[in-house]
């Protein structure tokens, strides 16, 4: 059937309308006549598989991708990314007025390099039938693989390491990971800027010493660990625990005037110099001296750092002990001596905090879940002054603006681009009490 797409969804599919209900089609963007398949009926909408685009908008680009419709993960990249900060910036009003039942007025998105922005990787590995191992990501929301020579998301370094990487694997003859032997190579996370931590996945295998040396030699790699996940229908590539193979236990990244260690498993912006701007940002939004500051769901500590001299205290507080590891290792090589970090639930410990303790600002970068209610409760009997929210997720954001609303107002909201050709958002909410 023809069908007129009218607006973006908030993953980045286009929406049209057949029989009074939305129709959600990936690869197509407002304006558009597309020529469409309806492949799901659910009660409330429609799901539809494209099968080709009749009337193109003049913003639709050629993209230097050849997996992209079959991956899934950039919608956005056949779209000139002016417009791609449009469609962004329309999907974050939309849903923040929808869900936090205010009018919350959002600017232009801050914009970011369209491509080789990514300074981490996490890929499977399969193999084809001449033996010779390659790299996957799967399609979304499914679990088919789709082979990938090359993603324009990494930086070009990063995909460097990743294909030597693979050479060494293949010069070996290493074999795909097998769920009945419990034995081969399952997976790829690699992470660096300057200089790059490679942990190989696998089964219950022992990597020789050839392997290890042919890793290491590879230039910029400085850090080798070996993670063993044999759990069959595993949520994660990467395992609980992970070991140590060869050089650096954690490897050094440069944001502002901070060097800040990073181990394997610890949480770090894949955007690097978004990342840099948003924390920059934070520190100038904090206009006044405080004596006591918490970041609660710190990570590895870098706003809490970057805080250190214009509050008296800064409490740091992430769940996350290998990130806490690196944050204390941080905040020791920064020489910063009134910061501290606590590992715990950040709901928990802020509940036990400001029993204890007069909190002037709170700084909040809470995972696409957002704060519970039990956090917003404690927010709200607090009497904190003022709050500094980092989000990713908008939806959430709107939730707990319109849960905090009673007491506190926003002042003001910037939204950057952290991740380029996908309908992610990421941003800063400042709010003050009433």
């Amino acid at each position: 059937m023809k069908i007129e797409i009218k607006k973006t969804g908030i993953n980045g599919e286009g929406i049209g309308y057949y029989n009074r209900k939305p129709v959600f089609v990936d690869g197509c963007f407002p304006g558009e006549i597309a020529d469409i398949t309806i492949s799901q009926d659910n009660r409330t909408y429609y799901k539809g598989s494209l099968n080709r685009i009749i009337s193109a908008i003049k913003d639709r680009t050629e993209s230097p991708c050849n997996h992209y419709s079959k991956c899934g993960s950039c919608p956005f990249i056949t779209l000139d990314y002016e417009k791609q900060l449009e469609y962004k910036r329309e999907i974050m009003q939309e849903t923040l007025n929808k869900y936090s039942g205010l009018e919350i007025a959002v600017p232009e998105f801050v914009p970011s390099r369209q491509f080789n922005y990514r300074n981490k990787l996490s890929m499977a590995v399969k193999q084809d039938r001449s033996g010779y191992l390659y790299n996957v990501m799967y399609k979304a929301n499914s679990n088919i693989p789709v082979k990938i020579k090359k993603c324009y998301l990494h930086t070009e370094e990063l995909e460097n390491v990743r294909k030597k990487v693979l050479m060494v694997l293949n010069t070996f003859r290493l074999k795909e990971y097998d769920n009945r032997t419990h034995k081969g190579i399952r997976g790829l996370v690699i992470r660096g800027i300057d200089e790059f931590q490679v942990t190989v996945i696998t089964g219950e295998d022992v990597l020789s010493d050839d392997v290890i040396r042919g890793i290491m030699n590879i230039k910029g790699v400085v850090s080798l660990y070996q993670g063993k996940n044999t759990q069959k229908n595993a949520v994660s590539l990467m395992p609980e625990e992970i070991q140590l193979l060869s050089g650096k236990d954690s490897i050094e990244v440069k944001i502002s005037d901070y060097k800040v260690s990073l181990h394997p498993k610890a949480f770090f912006q894949l955007n690097k110099e978004q990342a840099e701007a948003i924390y920059s940002k934070v520190r100038n939004l904090v206009r006044e001296r405080n004596n006591v500051a918490v970041e609660a769901f710190c990570g590895i500590g870098i706003m809490s750092m970057m805080l250190h001299d214009i509050c008296n205290e800064v409490i740091g507080i992430e769940i996350d002990r290998n990130a806490v590891m690196s944050a204390r290792e941080n905040m020791k090589s920064n020489r910063i001596r009134n910061v501290s970090f606590i590992c715990n639930d950040a709901t928990r410990e802020m509940i036990n905090l400001v029993k204890r303790k007069k909190v002037d600002l709170l700084v909040v970068d809470p995972p696409r879940t957002g704060l519970d209610d039990d956090f917003i409760k404690c927010i709200i009997k607090s009497g904190i002054r003022k709050i500094i929210y980092v989000s990713c997720n908008p939806a959430t954001l709107a939730r707990n603006i319109r849960d905090l609303s009673g007491r506190y107002s926003v002042k003001d909201i910037i939204p950057y681009d952290m991740f380029p050709n996908t309908p992610h958002c990421e941003s800063i909410t400042v709010l003050e009490r009433r």
